[in-house]
């Protein structure tokens, strides 16, 4: 092969390498540390206190009710970050979904689905402010859906 014909090809190689890390391995990367992020603040604000609490009236009819609790304004404050902070993270999770098809792609063959993880995100900071179901329902369909586990 002549001088050209190795710099044609090793020019190529550099932009396939280039492409693959920009494009690809850069995003992956970044969905990676999203799934650590979603992790860490899953124990961090794990034991955020609530502002409400459902009540069931009895197990036949079904009927839940709402009960107030009194927050201090430090804890009212706390609740509200972490609302926040699971919003946050929802979004960064859809503009992912939405804007790293190719990264989206290989992360969906690695078995995590990242649209169901931002619903599951945003679900969860919508119920964080009442114990019950829905709020501990969330937290653990995010852990199967991320393959994390508060439990091991």
């Amino acid at each position: 092969m002549n001088e050209i014909g190795t710099f044609v090809l090793a020019a190529f190689g550099g932009a396939i390498a280039w492409f693959l890390t920009a494009f690809v391995g850069g995003p992956i990367r970044r969905f990676y540390d999203l799934r650590r992020e979603v992790n860490r603040c899953l124990v961090e604000y794990g034991n955020v206190l609530a502002r409400h609490r459902e009540r069931r009236l009895s197990d036949d009819d079904g009927v839940v009710t709402r009960q107030r609790i009194d927050l201090s304004t430090v804890e009212e404050a706390r609740l509200s970050e972490a609302q926040t902070k699971f919003r946050n993270l929802a979004a960064e999770m859809r503009a992912f979904y939405h804007g790293e098809l190719f990264a989206n792609w290989v992360v969906t063959k690695l078995g995590y689905d990242t649209n169901k993880i931002a619903s599951k995100l945003i679900g969860y900071s919508n119920d964080m402010s009442t114990y019950g179901g829905g709020r501990s329902r969330h937290h653990q369909q995010i852990e199967k859906l991320l393959g994390i586990s508060a439990h091991e």
